[in-house]
């Protein structure tokens, strides 16, 4: 029978790699529009949601290593 806590715990795992992957996908639509003329604040907000992200992600997957490491 299927562990659901651990099934959770990796779909929680994935969802929090889905943000930078979200970032560098507007960072990249950004690039793209800017260098056809766009406004300069797409590359800009793309590059923060990117940075903002990994940060989210890496405190969140730490935070998940900690707790792992102590059981």
């Amino acid at each position: 029978m299927a562990d659901l806590s651990k099934i959770a715990d990796r779909l929680d795992a994935v969802m929090d790699l889905m943000g930078p992957v979200i970032g560098v996908i507007l960072l990249v639509v950004g690039i793209d529009t800017y260098r056809d003329g766009g406004s300069v604040g797409w590359p800009i907000a793309g590059g923060a949601l990117l940075v903002i992200n990994l940060w989210v992600a890496g405190r969140r997957l730490a935070g998940r290593r900690d707790t792992n490491a102590s059981s």
